[in-house]
């Protein structure tokens, strides 16, 4: 590339990155943006990665993201799972994706907790646990995620796979708790199974 265009790309980038810190993420995007937990470094390195992501350039960003993963980086992690259940930059490889989304949720990502619940409520490259899915739905809800919060609740309220009829007074009470965090946090769907749970509260 001759200097004109290496000047027009990186013109391109630092554009595209004054844009990035105004909005942080475009609708629908499923590449994670920097948490709190990132140190401010990072966070700029991987908002790097993203704006070279966002231009199409996957191999750079997979290299910012591989290189920030190394130090224990969950969004990078994350990202990194994302590319490789997508085949953006590289081979679909939907293990690989799982290995990255499991060392970040071990790391206390909990965003990464939730997918790994998600994983194994649905069997999905594991065999279907429900009891390992709560135990991460929970490290994820514990932190505040609206996303862990609701997935717990429903697992309760679900008597872990049993249906709703089956719920003990304690899986009832765990998911009302966790319904209403949810629901306090506007998760759409948290209203409705609390109304569920009103309708068939046992008499006595």
């Amino acid at each position: 590339m001759n200097a004109v265009g290496s000047a027009e790309k990186k013109a391109g980038r630092w554009a595209l990155l004054a844009l990035l810190g105004l909005l942080l993420a475009s609708p629908g995007s499923s590449i994670a943006m920097a948490q709190e937990r990132d140190t401010a470094s990072e966070a700029v390195t991987n908002l790097e990665a993203y704006a070279a992501y966002k231009m199409g350039q996957f191999d750079e960003a997979r290299e910012i993201w591989e290189k920030l993963a190394e130090k224990g980086n969950t969004t990078a992690l994350i990202n990194l799972a994302n590319m490789f259940q997508q085949a953006q930059g590289v081979d679909e490889n939907q293990q690989q994706a799982l290995g990255y989304v499991r060392k970040a949720a071990e790391l206390g990502d909990s965003r990464a907790q939730y997918e790994l619940g998600m994983a194994y409520e649905r069997g999905v490259l594991v065999e279907r646990d429900l009891n390992q899915a709560a135990t991460w739905f929970e490290k994820s809800a514990q932190q505040g995620d609206v996303d862990g919060q609701f997935a717990l609740g429903v697992v309760n309220a679900t008597a872990f796979g049993k249906g709703l009829k089956e719920i003990t007074p304690e899986q009832r009470q765990q998911a009302i708790t966790w319904l209403e965090r949810a629901n306090a946090k506007g998760h759409r769907e948290a209203k409705d199974y609390l109304v569920l749970l009103a309708a068939k509260e046992p008499t006595h």
